[in-house]
This record gives structure tokens, C-alpha cells and sequence, in this order.
């Protein structure tokens, strides 16, 4: 381990680590526990930071934890503009109904085979969260999935909560799918392509074993064969999925193209950030679809920006006290001098905590400790493995519960709309084995490939 590290680390705590660790974990169980709005905590957290800077700091320049100026640094403007950028791009698509148009198309490709259904909605779902957003990719499809499960007399959850899955899994495919990947992937200043080669694999191996578990799951309810929905109500479905703007559908699959070419290119152009490929194709489409900006900008989350924000500015704290180094050097006595085990390590206890909380405060949380330990395990070199952990952790474990991810609370939103209520436990039968099962994959894969 390296000198420095164990040097600053036998300091101890700072009166400033103590109180902006206590700042962040106040924060986390706001957010766990629905004490507050996500994005309420999260900025509350950051103001405390800064009136403890700035009021107890006057008098004590103990509590001095992390000034304006230097908070704006620990910010990445990269995550903040990639995300609003597609958001903006993301309102305009879903304006023309392409993706209801999409799935209602797959159901009658399957014609009346619930298991075929499953899998094209599922495996949509997870194409749609890698390439968009989880948690539009759920808001988009979920909807119709309940629709068509009640038409045809079949389970709802069988097919919401695999959607749910897939979502964090397909997430985990590519840059811009899950936050954690956008926030880690932004970090280590990766290109698309480059994400995409190592991610990509592993995450449609865990899609199949989503599948498989699945069909195991509800191999009951899959025994009934086909199931036909009525004529009438198939016009009614129908007309709900027609595509309702074909000019502003060709224009948006037109700069789709053009961004996610831009994606895989950015490193023919001076390693062009993905923030600015992505507001730059947004900015093109409004400028040519020409539609009302001040409502296309309340579609935008505005919400989720703030959120993410704010916890910049918190973590940010943690990593400019000290507290960060006082965590990283107690993993890394754990890990010893052993990437493996380090790799193990952070794939697993990442996965059993975004279980059990939201993977976003806590991927943001891990991050600076995954620096240290890459800066001071032997042998790293240019090996990434701890980040992919990170990622492949955060991302997988959020399916274990459904307080794990933002895309699994919207799923029981909407299933509580359709009348049914997605118990704590009931989510668990589910998502717990696919995890377990998708975890291992993840740990065999991370070895095999970089160590």
C-alpha cells in the first residue's frame, strides 16, 4: 500500500471528515428512508455544507469542510449537460408514441405466445434503457405492458418487474444507460466505444440469465400456451400506439443516428466529451423540429440535475476533509495487496448496499475511494477492474429491492395504478436470485477478462 496513503490516513479524522461524513449519511437515510424528496436532501446537504464553511469556519478553521469556488470543481458538468442533453432529445422522441407503437408491434409479432411476449418486451426494455434512460425506458413501456398482461389474463408482474430488471441491467451496457455508468464512466474519461466493449458483454450475458430465471420464476403461469386478446380490444390498443408525428419521428431518428455516431467517434475529434455530442445533437433537433420551448424545457427533470448537483457538492466534502482517505485505507487493509480481492470486494459490498439503498448517492460515495485504492494496489497499470466492479456492483445490485434504483419505485407506482400492490417482500422473490445470480456472473466475467 502506498506510503502517502498510510501517512495521511494515520492523521485520523478531522473534525471537518467527521461532520461532512454525518452530513452525507443525514442525506443518505433522507433518501432511503423517504424522509425527503431526493433532490430536497440533496440540496439541503449541500447548503449545510457550505454554512458550516463559511458561519462555523469563521470561528473555527476546523470547520472549514469546502468552499464555493472549490465545491464547483468537484461537480462534474460532463454527467450534468450528457444527462440534460438526452432528456431534451428523449422529450422530443417520445412525443411522436414511437416506442408504445414499437411494443404494441412486438406483441403482435408473438401472436397470442406469452413467453415470446415477455421476452421482446423485456428485451426491449433493457436495448431502451442502454441506449436512453432506465427510467424513461419503464415509464414508456411499463404502461402498455400492464395493459396487454390484463387484456390477455396474465400476470402483470411477471412481465413489470423482469422489465424492472432488465432496465438496471441494460443500463449497465453502455455510458449514458444507468447513472452509476454515467457518473463512473464520465470519471475515468472513457469514450462510448470504449464502455461499450467492456460493459456490453457482461450485461447481455446477465439479460439471458434474467430471462432464464424468469421462466423458471413463472414457469406456471407460461404453461397456459397462447392467449388471445379480443378483436376489439386490439383496435383499442392499436389506436393508443399509432405514431402520432412521422416528420418529427424521421427527424429524430435522424440526429438518434447522428449523436450515437458522434458517440463512438468523439475520439477522432480530441476526446469530444459525451456532453457535448449530446447537447449539441438536442440543440440541433429543437432548432429543426421547432417546438414550444418553455414546455419542452419543463419536460426536461430539472429535478434530477439539482440531485445530482447536490451530491457532487457532498461527496466533494467527504473527499476534501479527508474522510474519503480515512474509508479508502481501511478497504484497502482489507484488500491487501490483491487486485482480486479488491475487485471481489467492491463488486460485492456494492451490490449488497445499492440493494438496500439508492445506488446513486453511493456509486458518487465509492468513487473517490476507488481512486485510492487504483492509485495504490501493485500491478493496476491501465487495468480498470475496480471501476467495471464499481459500475457492474451499483448497477446489478439495485434489482435486489425495490428502494435500489429509481426505476424500480416508478414500477410500483404504476402497478399500484393498475391495482396492484408491489410489496417490499414480493419485489425481494424476484430481484434477489436475479441478483445473486447476475453478481456472479459479473465477478466470473471481471476475472476472466482483467486479471
Amino acid at each position: 500500500m502506498n506510503t502517502l496513503l498510510l501517512e495521511l490516513a494515520a492523521e485520523g479524522w478531522s473534525t471537518a471528515g467527521v461532520i461532512s461524513v454525518i452530513i452525507f449519511l443525514l442525506v443518505f437515510l433522507a433518501i432511503t428512508l423517504h424522509w425527503l424528496h431526493e433532490t430536497v436532501a440533496a440540496l439541503i446537504g449541500g447548503v449545510m455544507v457550505f454554512l458550516v464553511t463559511y458561519i462555523g469556519g469563521r470561528f473555527n478553521p476546523d470547520l472549514r469542510i469546502l468552499t464555493f469556488e472549490d465545491a464547483m470543481g468537484f461537480v462534474d458538468w460532463n454527467v450534468i449537460f450528457l444527462i440534460m442533453g438526452m432528456m431534451i432529445f428523449m422529450a422530443i422522441m417520445a412525443r411522436t408514441n414511437v416506442f408504445r407503437w414499437l411494443a404494441f408491434r412486438l406483441y403482435r409479432r408473438a401472436k397470442g405466445n406469452v413467453w415470446t411476449i415477455v421476452v421482446m418486451l423485456v428485451t426491449l426494455t433493457g436495448v431502451l434503457s442502454a441506449l436512453l434512460n432506465d427510467v424513461t425506458a419503464i415509464l414508456l413501456i411499463a404502461p402498455l405492458s400492464i395493459q396487454l398482461a390484463l387484456a390477455i389474463n396474465f400476470n402483470p408482474l411477471a412481465i413489470v418487474i423482469a422489465e424492472v430488471l432488465a432496465s438496471n441491467i441494460g443500463g449497465a451496457a453502455t455510458l449514458i444507460g444507468d447513472p452509476p455508468s454515467t457518473i463512473v464512466g464520465s470519471h475515468i474519461m472513457i469514450s462510448f466505444g470504449d464502455y461499450l466493449a467492456n460493459m456490453a458483454p457482461v450485461a447481455i450475458l446477465c439479460m439471458i440469465a434474467l430471462l432464464v430465471t424468469n421462466r423458471v420464476q413463472y414457469r406456471k403461469e407460461y404453461s397456459g400456451g397462447k392467449r388471445e386478446m379480443s378483436p376489439t380490444l386490439v383496435k383499442q390498443l392499436e389506436s393508443e400506439a399509432r405514431i402520432k408525428d412521422y416528420p418529427m419521428l424521421y427527424k429524430s431518428l435522424a440526429v438518434g443516428v447522428l449523436i450515437f455516431g458522434l458517440f463512438f467517434a468523439a475520439a477522432f475529434f480530441d476526446q469530444m466529451p459525451p456532453s457535448v455530442v449530446a447537447l449539441g445533437g438536442a440543440a440541433v433537433l429543437v432548432a429543426w423540429v421547432r417546438p414550444d420551448i418553455n414546455t419542452m424545457l419543463q419536460e426536461v427533470d430539472w429535478t434530477t440535475l439539482i440531485f445530482f448537483i447536490g451530491l457532487f457538492i457532498i461527496v466533494g466534502a467527504m473527499d476534501a476533509s479527508g474522510a474519503i482517505v480515512q474509508m479508502a485505507a481501511y478497504v484497502l487493509t482489507l484488500a491487501g495487496d490483491s487486485l482480486a480481492r479488491a475487485a471481489m470486494i467492491m463488486v460485492w459490498v456494492s451490490g449488497v448496499i445499492s440493494g438496500i439503498v439508492a445506488n446513486i448517492p453511493y456509486a458518487l460515495a465509492a468513487l473517490p475511494i476507488v481512486d485510492l485504492m487504483s492509485a495504490n494496489l501493485p500491478g493496476v497499470g491501465d487495468n480498470r477492474i475496480i471501476y467495471w466492479a464499481l459500475i457492474l456492483g451499483a448497477d446489478l445490485g439495485g434489482n435486489a429491492t425495490y428502494l435500489g434504483s429509481a426505476p424500480n419505485i416508478v414500477a410500483v407506482g404504476l402497478l399500484a395504478q393498475a391495482g396492484y400492490k408491489l410489496t417490499f417482500k414480493r419485489f425481494m422473490q424476484d430481484g434477489v436470485p436475479v441478483t445473486v445470480i447476475t453478481l456472479i456472473i459479473a465477478s466470473i466475467y471481471l476475472i476472466l477478462r482483467y486479471l
